[in-house]
């Protein structure tokens, strides 16, 4: 009876872990797409393609907005030069808008060390786990600054503008707040937070009065 009962856990356990979804890979077409099922997700991508060449990708669940992306396609842009776009963020989720011989899909996956990703201000947390690897990040604030390094009268003076987003990170346990400066990653190009066993490397942010984002990779050492 006891090797019935082990067995029936082992064959749960293993069903469950199986019948979840790593990633899911949507070819869009132009329009409003029926709800597309991802794990305990269902999501409604909405395409559109104007007439000057722009794209624009909605995604909702339940009619709430929870990933938009815009693509500028004009003639001077060659296929391989915008293949991959911005990968959002919902929950624990990675969302990723691609063009591949000029189709356009949806790729859904579970958020993963090692890939790049634009975090905004509007999407809470977001978990990256694996096995026993588990992270969680959000940008908790950001402050706009701008003006003029000295008075009026100075003929020298310069005009400067910054972004200082907060950063909160938690490892296992171990929760650290990092300031993230947008003048001084666009002096560097690029730079890294040491966490440990982990790396953040911020690529580039995006300013908004309403959200503001920062495109980063999380890599673990």
């Amino acid at each position: 009876m006891k090797k019935i009962t082990i067995f029936s856990i082992v064959f749960f356990i293993s069903y469950s872990i199986s019948s979840q979804e790593f990633m899911k890979k949507i070819q869009l077409k132009e329009g409003l797409l029926s709800d597309i099922k991802y794990n305990d997700l269902n999501i409604t991508p909405l395409l559109q393609v104007y007439n000057d060449g722009n794209i624009s990708l909605k995604v909702k669940i339940n009619n709430e907005s929870i990933a938009n992306f815009h693509i500028n396609c004009d003639n001077t842009t060659s296929d391989s030069e915008r293949k991959e776009y911005y990968t959002k963020v919902y929950k624990n989720n990675f969302l990723t808008f691609k063009i591949e011989n000029n189709n356009k899909y949806l790729i859904i996956e579970q958020a993963k060390f090692g890939k790049a990703f634009a975090l905004s201000s509007s999407d809470g947390v977001l978990t990256i786990s694996n096995k026993d690897d588990l992270i969680e990040i959000e940008i908790t604030d950001y402050i706009h600054e701008w003006g003029y390094d000295a008075p009026p009268e100075d003929p020298n003076r310069n005009y400067f503008t910054d972004v200082q987003y907060t950063l909160k990170v938690k490892v296992k346990n171990v929760v650290k707040n990092f300031l993230v400066s947008s003048a001084e990653l666009q002096s560097k190009g690029s730079f890294s937070i040491d966490l440990g066993s982990y790396n953040i490397i911020i690529l580039s942010d995006q300013f908004g009065h309403k959200s503001s984002l920062i495109e980063m990779i999380i890599d673990k050492k």
